[in-house]
């Protein structure tokens, strides 16, 4: 339970900075698909992963963000694991006439579930477990003006976690601004 206290103490902090915003705040949404790297545990594998995500601007230079990320899904001789993400991220951002340059702070709570071979030859049986594991978050990234409302998203974000868990993370996406 400790280990989720400092999360808990996270999203508290965002919510009270949150709550300072702008009187004319700005909001998006944003819909991304990417190229994940993870290792968890001593397995490793390469998958496409996909998100999204709502954010809200609370300063001229900062975003609030949260969002999901699905980060794996692995099936391979009888292996079959799944990895998941919630996080909450302040971005800091420095824009141009072409879009805005990004980094990324934030904490996750990603949720791993695995069912493997186990036992011998002769008595096989599959083992399943199913962790919840505190991660955080650091990512790059550059925001490319389409539109006056719609953004083009280039990003990195690496997550690293307890259970030697990490994951490298190349996405490309949509963001569309709402007001």
């Amino acid at each position: 339970m400790k280990q989720y206290s400092w999360i808990a103490g996270a999203l508290v902090a965002g919510a009270l900075v949150c709550s300072k915003a702008e009187a004319a705040p700005e909001n998006y949404g944003l819909v991304s698909v990417g190229y994940t790297d993870f290792e968890f545990d001593g397995g490793s594998d390469r998958e496409v992963a996909y998100s999204v995500a709502y954010g809200h601007k609370i300063h001229r230079q900062w975003y609030a963000e949260a969002g999901y990320l699905n980060l794996f899904d692995y099936s391979d001789d009888g292996t079959e694991a799944e990895g998941e993400a919630l996080y909450l991220a302040v971005l800091g951002k420095a824009g141009s006439t072409t879009g805005e340059l990004f980094y990324k702070l934030g904490v996750a709570r990603v949720d791993v579930a695995a069912t493997i071979p186990c036992g011998t030859e002769t008595a096989s049986t599959s083992c399943s477990f199913d962790n919840g594991i505190a991660a955080g978050l650091i990512g790059l990234g550059f925001d490319y003006y389409v539109s006056q409302n719609s953004m083009v998203r280039f990003e990195y974000t690496y997550i690293g976690g307890e259970d030697s868990f990490s994951t490298n993370m190349l996405s490309l996406g949509f963001r569309y601004n709402f007001n």
